[in-house]
């Protein structure tokens, strides 16, 4: 009859969704999937690179450390330098008295 035959094309019909509907759920699973697997990768890479510029900041803070005790040093030298060279100026006056009174006693003979 042909309310079996409508009943059996809607059957059909339904059937060929139901099928189109687990092949799309299937493709959508593995685009799923890929995509899980591609942002883990993104992720990895991610903490690599995190990584890498925390070992790129820790060498940085090291090198920093240096430099900066490199200048306290230098600063040290400069300093003792500028005494050493107060200490020269001082004797040197001292000198330089000494050789202008020795002038004037030989010009007083």
């Amino acid at each position: 009859t042909s309310e079996n035959a409508d009943l059996s094309d809607r059957v059909q019909t339904l059937s060929k969704s139901y099928e189109e509907l687990i092949i799309e759920n299937e493709n959508l699973a593995k685009e799923l999937k890929e995509l899980t697997k591609t942002s883990q990768n993104t992720e990895d890479e991610l903490t690599a690179r995190i990584n890498i510029l925390k070992e790129d900041l820790h060498e940085a803070d090291k090198r920093a450390d240096n430099s900066e005790r490199q200048v306290v040093y230098l600063l040290k030298r400069v300093q003792q330098q500028e005494d050493l060279v107060a200490a020269y100026m001082e004797d040197y006056k001292g000198t330089g008295q000494f050789i202008d009174d020795s002038m004037n006693e030989l010009i007083d003979i």
